[in-house]
């Protein structure tokens, strides 16, 4: 499970507009899933978090432009009033596994 990434880079920093801050969210969320050993591939659920409506068909190309080679997970956006920070556009909380992850041994 991966939760709470939000448009923040490494060095803390987050733009100001919704595409860059999605292309990080969804960076970091790579970033993640590389730290477990696992790729984009291997997402099987992921959620997004909007501050606006508006911003819905930026996040569906840019899902489909950088994801276009994955089987597609299963997706929820929601539309809400505020993130933890006022700055932040977007958060996306994901789940990944791989056929490792339910061998089903003991």
């Amino acid at each position: 499970m991966i939760s709470g990434q939000v448009g923040v880079d490494p060095e803390g920093k987050v733009a100001d507009a919704f595409i860059p801050q999605c292309q990080q969210a969804m960076a970091n969320v790579e970033a993640m899933l590389v730290a477990a050993g696992m790729q984009a591939s291997d997402l099987v659920k992921v959620t997004y978090y909007l501050t606006h409506a508006a911003d819905l068909a930026d996040l569906t190309m840019l899902r489909q432009k950088r994801w276009a080679s994955i089987r597609p997970p299963a997706v929820t956006t929601l539309v809400v009033s505020a993130l933890a920070r006022p700055e932040f556009l977007i958060e996306i909380e994901a789940m990944a596994a791989t056929t490792d992850t339910y061998s089903g041994g003991d």
